[in-house]
C-alpha cells in the first residue's frame, strides 16, 4: 500500500496576505506601472466594493474586496518568493515577538512581509546561518513535515574535542528527557576534533544543543549550511538573497512536489 503524502491544511497552503495600497494592488494584477495605475485611479475608472475611489492612500484586501476597472473584476497575482536569509545570532525565528525582540523577517524588505513570506521552520536565537523564507505553504509544510526527513547540516565549534564514543553515541542517537534523537551523520571539520559536522532529519528544538550538552560538551558555535538540497553560499551574514530556480526546483523535488514556474518571482 502506497503511503499518504501529507498535505497542508487549507489554512496553511495559501498565506494570508496583508492589505495593500490600490496602486501595488492594481500593478499586481498586471496594469503596468504605478504610475500608469495610479492615472486610472486618478480618472475615475476603478471601483472598490462598488464604490468609484480616487484615493491613492486607500487600502486593499484581496480577500475580501471586489475591485473592478472600467467594470471587469480584478484578483491580483499570488506571487511565490524563496528566500535564504544568513541569519545571524540574536534573531528570534519567529513573524512577530510581544516582547519586542529582533526578528528575522525585520532583516528582508516589508514588501515580502506583505507577500505572506514566513520562516521555514526555525533556528535558536544563538544559531546562525541558512533559514529558508517563502510564502508557499505547501512547500514549507513539507519541508518541515517529519515525514519527509529533510537532512540540516551543521558546523558546529565545541569546547573540546569531540570523542569517538560520543561520536558513536550521536550516531546512534541519544536519549534525552523527553525523547531519543534518531540517527545522525557526524564527522570531523577540524584536526583537533573540536569541530564537527552533524547532518539531523530532525528539527526539535534545541536539539543539538541539548544532545552534546547530555553528552557533556558546550556549544561554542552553532552554524546551519545546508537545508536539504540548497547549501549556504552567495549570502553574507545578516543578509538575504532569493534562491535560484535550480534550487526551488531541487526543494520542490525533495519533498514530492512539481517544480512548476507559475508566478514565480525573483524580486
Amino acid at each position: 500500500m502506497r503511503k499518504r503524502i501529507p498535505q497542508a491544511p487549507r489554512s496553511r497552503r495559501r498565506r494570508k496576505m496583508a492589505k495593500l495600497r490600490i496602486n501595488r494592488f492594481l500593478a499586481d494584477c498586471g496594469l503596468g506601472s504605478r504610475r500608469k495605475v495610479e492615472q486610472l485611479v486618478a480618472e475615475g475608472r476603478v471601483r472598490v466594493n462598488g464604490q468609484v475611489t480616487t484615493d491613492l492612500s486607500r487600502l486593499i484586501d484581496g480577500e475580501s474586496d471586489e475591485v473592478r476597472l472600467d467594470g471587469r473584476p480584478l484578483a491580483a497575482e499570488t506571487r511565490l518568493f524563496y528566500l535564504m536569509l544568513n541569519k545571524p545570532k540574536g534573531y528570534i525565528t519567529t513573524a512577530e515577538d510581544i516582547q519586542n525582540r529582533a526578528i528575522v523577517l525585520d532583516l528582508i524588505p516589508g514588501h515580502f512581509r506583505e507577500k505572506g513570506v514566513m520562516p521555514v521552520g526555525r533556528l535558536d536565537r544563538d544559531t546562525e546561518g541558512l533559514l529558508l523564507l517563502t510564502n508557499d505553504g505547501d512547500l514549507a509544510f513539507r519541508l518541515t513535515h517529519p515525514r519527509f526527513e529533510i537532512p540540516k547540516e551543521y558546523i558546529i565549534d565545541l569546547d573540546r574535542p569531540l570523542s569517538d564514543r560520543d561520536h558513536a553515541r550521536l550516531e546512534k542517537g541519544v536519549r534525552l528527557k523527553e525523547y531519543k534523537t534518531n540517527p545522525a551523520r557526524v564527522s570531523p571539520v577540524s584536526e583537533s576534533g573540536d569541530t564537527i559536522k552533524m547532518i539531523i532529519t530532525e528539527g526539535k528544538k534545541r536539539q543539538i544543543r541539548v544532545s552534546l550538552a547530555t553528552l557533556g560538551y558546550r556549544v561554542k558555535r552553532l552554524r546551519r549550511v545546508a537545508f536539504g538540497p540548497v547549501r549556504l553560499t552567495g549570502v553574507n551574514a545578516r543578509s538575504y538573497r532569493a534562491l535560484r530556480p535550480a534550487e526551488v526546483k531541487a526543494l520542490k523535488k525533495s519533498v514530492g512536489l512539481q517544480p512548476g514556474a507559475a508566478n514565480f518571482s525573483l524580486k
